[in-house]
């Protein structure tokens, strides 16, 4: 179970992985089982079971790095992202932020309005691994697998 809010959006998932959307006083049931949903200027973006990004893309069919949307209208909402993470992270200034099992601590590089997917992840360097990371107003901070919590400039 988890939940997350960013520009006065809130996405959330049940105990049974199942996210969800809200909308007014009212949960939307999104497609997918997530382990990790994030939401903010960058849109919605997730982790499922297999620790696979996805980014939701509300009806539009198209093509991102090496995966095919299906174009016969099959499509459930998320497009592949590369990458594999632990949980992840949207910042209201649109920065995507993401930690890996092994405790890296990723961005998300070229995020544009017209590249909303991005191009690529970089490594933020720590010195111990972590285990949850969050970014807003120009700082990142990150909780380490010990439990010792950290605060940066990004």
């Amino acid at each position: 179970m988890q939940i997350d809010a960013g520009l006065g959006q809130v996405v959330a998932t049940n105990t049974s992985q199942i996210p969800y959307y809200l909308v007014g006083d009212k949960w939307i049931r999104l497609p997918d089982s997530l382990k990790h949903i994030t939401v903010g200027p960058a849109g919605i973006w997730s982790i499922n079971s297999e620790t696979k990004i996805s980014k939701y893309v509300a009806g539009n069919w198209v093509t991102y790095l090496f995966f095919q949307l299906n174009l016969n209208c099959q499509n459930k909402g998320w497009s592949h992202i590369d990458g594999k993470l632990s949980m992840i992270e949207v910042a209201t200034d649109g920065s995507v932020f993401g930690v890996n099992s092994a405790g890296d601590v990723f961005t998300r590089d070229g995020i544009t309005a017209s590249k909303p997917e991005g191009t690529g992840w970089s490594n933020v360097p720590m010195y111990m691994p972590k285990k949850h990371e969050t970014y807003d107003l120009g700082r990142l901070w990150v909780v380490s697998k010990t439990g010792v919590t950290m605060v940066c400039t990004h």
